[in-house]
């Protein structure tokens, strides 16, 4: 009996619990949120429904009973802690003698009291505006709208609120408010002196790889300096370039040596960097992730202070030991930008945020706006222990540029060699006069800033009115660089002693003697039989071309001087026949080479000096063009480089062919044939040098009909095995799978998270070459194309190199109402390859030399002049220190010197100048700072270290 009555009881209780089995009752707020203080404690109202209508209930949080009132609608309403750590809560219904338990629960107050190692820091809301010149509409919408829309109302709203902080990212929009907007002016000074608005240090955000060294180097002229210089009271130490996922090697040292201390990223893994140079120079790098997710995506503060908190105590959390573990102290930012997003006033929020963080008894991070100057200036402290990093992130948009606006990029390059050369002639020009008045300041800071005008922003909505734009600023910066340049040149020329008629200056803009192929008008000499002799009567190489009514003469010029020239004459005669050059209409061998011509270009390449033969053509001929499909934007949220297809896929060597040697003379000889593709025409010219070991391959397509998704490469298939590849970039060589960024960026597009490796990335934006290399042989590969591949695209992939350079892309903007960059029209390719002794270094100077033609200039009459008829105006002794410009000081009458060293090896070196000067200071980038070196005279003794880019003031 007493085992049922037990059995009875024991089924009672657990009948019982069944009966009450619980739900968590879900706690409401009210909207927006109602507080109290109460004890120094700050509570906020909330609702629940108990379910039981009409019956008491009651609440009780850590065992003490809260205030509760019942609705008629049978919700009860009640006060609870705004900030604090999780409690059990227990809610009954029922009289006291008989409770039932409605629920017993975890409560979380909505703003967690646990905030770690950010406790006593400060979250920072980084408002700014992302900025492409165009692309969300054209070049003159968009200024308009950044100026009337983004700029003053920043202004006015700074004007109101001393605690508001805003920030642009480059100095072009500053220079364009100051242009159409003077009045303003004072109102930007106040403003960054008050630390409440910032500029970006650079002049706007480039693709980095596709500028020069000068032309980088440019970017923080026409940026940093110009603030400082027509600012006075304002600086820039942080420059932007968020956009692009990309990052060039020698970037980083730019900029340190600019005077810059940061660098804002973005499409990189949120967190802090000391990003290196080769040299060792760092810049103390950030990225939020993505610009424009904190506001598209999370809108951590597009509601309420509460909100706010509790989204980024979550994110914060994450956070802790990656600051704790560096030392880094707690500041946190927010990054609010988007594309031409305009000014977000979060004051009301902040205010909130900061009345309950004090009082809440926590501690809780306060919240302000800031600048990214202002938030890395915090975290930037000697203690702070950030991840060092090094190498170059190749750009996944290297498509837009070059491929997709071949004839604008074209310009670009041709500006990158202009200018410097204007640059350096000119102030050597006042030199030999005796003072630089003359010198074209003015407009040689016009040339510059059309020659990097033009930022990321290709293409977009009207994109056909920005890309014309951008094209006409490269092309005008480059007609600068080219009429100074000449000018300068003739200018020197009449100063130099000339005792013959007919005298042929070659002026060399390179830091090393080099030979070369010169030509010159000769269309106003009668007949067809002249010669070139050298300053000691040898006739050499030379070659009268006459083209419809134009006739030039082309020669091999020796021994041109570094930063100089040498004196040849044109004389009446016939050039003798060298005997030892054999050429058939598919066959050319001379001193060099051994060639063989068949489908699509050259079979067969066997150097005579090496022993080798250079080419595999068994899939391809040396200098075959590609047509491949292409179905991606070039430009856009993808994660990797679309690669090419192989849709209506085509090469010439699948097409009938027909070799004409159409000109053989003791300089080159010259082949043709010509191709009829699917949709368009091609004509192939090949040039064999007899007198330097090099090949020029060009491509005349005069129909190219803009077809659509359509990319066309040149390649050249290498026979060898083990490769290494290397191709520059601006101040600097990549070695691939060597100085790439050794980890995954991370960092978020719409399409994903950038995973790949960056040494996997392939195609690669070159400055001047691309070279291949293993331990029998090298090739260097020669050209003005921005871009280039050493991977075969098609099916069927082979091991071996394949170098190829990427004529055209014609595809379509990312924007959704942007344009096709189909590129209809007529078009000439060029590009140039030698084979030589392993490695890079030994096709350096080829490679360079290939963007730089030697600059002849006639002097048909004899003449008095105080120069010799050869000189070496500047160099240096060591072939791998290169002198990128000499220019007149921005401050005064002194010249400006600025070397790089390409080898990676430190150096000692002689800088030989043809006049004595005065003394020697070392200066940073943008020419500050007076370090006295202690010397003076012609020959100047320096230290350079390994891939160091140094600038130098001499005095005068």
């Amino acid at each position: 009996m007493k085992k049922l009555i037990l059995f009875t009881s024991l089924f009672i209780v657990f009948f019982t619990q069944i009966i009450w089995a619980q739900n968590e009752i879900r706690i409401n707020y009210f909207k927006p949120y109602q507080y109290q203080t109460i004890a120094g404690q700050r509570i906020v109202k909330a609702w629940f429904s108990s379910g039981v209508t009409g019956k008491d209930c009651s609440t009780f949080l850590d065992g003490k009973e809260i205030k509760t009132t019942k609705t008629d609608s049978g919700t009860v309403e009640l006060f609870l802690p705004l900030i604090g750590k999780a409690e059990e809560m227990g809610i009954y219904t029922g009289t006291k003698s008989n409770k039932k338990v409605l629920a017993k629960q975890i409560f979380i107050p909505l703003v967690s009291s646990e905030w770690g190692y950010f406790g006593e820091g400060t979250v920072h809301i980084i408002c700014s505006s992302h900025q492409d010149i165009a692309w969300m509409d054209t070049p003159d919408s968009c200024r308009t709208e950044r100026i009337h829309d983004i700029v003053i109302p920043a202004l006015n709203l700074i004007d109101k609120n001393p605690g508001f902080k805003f920030e642009m990212e480059q100095t072009l929009n500053l220079m364009e408010v100051l242009n159409e907007v003077p009045s303003e002016k004072q109102r930007i000074v106040n403003a960054f002196k008050k630390g409440q608005f910032s500029w970006g240090a650079t002049f706007n955000q480039p693709y980095e790889g596709l500028e020069s060294g000068e032309q980088l180097v440019r970017q923080t002229y026409l940026g940093r300096k110009w603030i400082k210089d027509n600012l006075p009271g304002m600086d820039a130490l942080a420059a932007y370039n968020v956009d692009v996922p990309g990052r060039s090697l020698q970037f980083p040292q730019i900029l340190e040596k600019a005077g810059i201390k940061y660098l804002f990223v973005s499409r990189m893994k949120e967190g802090f960097y000391n990003w290196f140079s080769p040299n060792g120079s760092k810049i103390l790098t950030y990225s939020p992730g993505n610009y424009g997710w904190s506001l598209l995506v999370y809108k951590y503060f597009e509601e309420d202070a509460v909100t706010a908190l509790q989204k980024l105590n979550l994110v914060m959390q994450n956070w802790n030991e990656y600051y704790a573990s560096r030392n880094i102290p707690p500041h946190y930012a927010i990054v609010i930008s988007t594309d031409a997003g305009g000014p977000k006033d979060y004051t009301n929020l902040i205010n909130e945020w900061n009345e309950i963080a004090k009082s809440s008894g926590s501690n809780i991070p306060l919240l302000q706006h800031s600048t990214a100057e202002e938030f890395l200036g915090k975290v930037d402290v000697p203690e702070a222990k950030f991840d060092s990093i090094s190498g170059e992130r190749p750009d996944l948009w290297l498509y837009i540029h070059g491929p997709a606006h071949y004839e604008a990029i074209k310009a670009k390059k041709a500006a990158a060699v202009s200018l410097p050369a204007a640059e350096t002639f000119s102030s050597i020009s006042g030199l030999v006069k005796g003072n630089l008045t003359g010198y074209p300041t003015d407009e040689l800071n016009k040339g510059w800033m059309k020659s990097i005008y033009p930022d990321h922003g290709w293409g977009g909505k009207h994109g056909e009115i920005t890309d014309s734009i951008f094209r006409a600023s490269l092309e005008e910066g480059n007609a600068v660089g080219e009429k100074i340049m000449n000018e300068s040149l003739q200018e020197l020329s009449s100063k130099v002693d000339l005792k013959n008629p007919n005298s042929i200056l070659v002026y060399n803009d390179l830091s090393w003697e080099r030979k070369g192929i010169a030509t010159i008008d000769i269309s106003n000499k009668k007949g067809e039989e002249w010669l070139v002799t050298d300053a000691k009567g040898k006739i050499i190489p030379s070659q009268v071309v006459i083209k419809g009514m134009q006739k030039t003469i082309t020669f091999e010029a020796e021994n041109i001087p570094s930063i100089g020239y040498q004196t040849f004459y044109l004389k009446k005669g016939v050039t003798p026949i060298d005997l030892t050059i054999k050429a058939g209409s598919n066959f050319c061998e001379n001193q060099f080479y051994s060639i063989e011509f068949g489908a699509g270009g050259i079979t067969k390449l066997f150097d005579k000096i090496l022993n080798k033969n250079i080419l595999n053509t068994t899939k391809f001929a040396g200098g075959d063009l590609l047509s491949l499909g292409y179905s991606g934007n070039g430009a856009g949220e993808f994660v990797q480089v679309t690669p090419t297809n192989m849709d209506d896929f085509e090469t010439l060597s699948m097409k009938k062919w027909n070799w004409t040697l159409s000109n053989n003379n003791p300089v080159f000889a010259t082949f043709e044939a010509f191709y009829q593709l699917k949709n368009f025409k091609v004509k192939q010219i090949i040039t064999i040098y007899h007198h330097e070991k090099k090949i020029d391959f060009e491509y005349d397509i005069p129909d190219w009909p803009g077809e659509h998704n359509r990319q066309l490469r040149v390649a050249f298939p290498l026979n060898m095995n083990d490769s290494k590849i290397t191709y520059d970039v601006p101040m600097g060589v990549v070695n691939i799978g060597q100085d790439e960024l050794n980890r995954s960026p991370g960092g978020w597009a719409w399409g994903g998270t950038y995973r790949q490796m960056p040494k996997e990335i392939n195609p690669r934006e070159i400055e001047n070459f691309i070279s291949a290399n293993n331990p029998a042989f090298g090739l260097t590969m020669s050209t003005n194309l921005a871009v280039a591949d050493w991977i075969d695209p098609t099916r069927e992939s082979v091991g071996y190199p394949v170098l190829q350079g990427i004529l055209l892309s014609s595809h379509k903007s990312c924007h959704g109402e942007g344009n096709w960059y189909h590129q209809k029209g007529s078009h000439h390719f060029k590009l140039s390859i030698t084979s030589h002794v392993p490695g890079w270094e030994n096709g350096y100077h080829f490679g360079v030399e290939g963007n730089h033609p030697l600059l002849p200039i006639i002097k048909e009459k004899p003449q008095k002049g105080s120069l010799p008829e050869g000189l070496s105006f500047v160099s240096v002794s060591s072939q791998f220190v290169r002198i990128t410009t000499l220019k007149k000081s921005d401050t005064d009458n002194s010249l400006i010197i600025r070397m790089v060293e390409m080898k990676g090896v430190d150096q000692k070196i002689e800088l030989k100048l043809f006049a004595p000067v005065k003394g020697l200071l070392k200066t940073n980038l943008i020419e500050e700072g007076d370090e006295d070196t202690g010397q003076k005279g012609k020959i100047l003794n320096l230290k350079i270290g390994r891939n160091s880019i140094e600038t130098y003031q001499l005095k005068l």
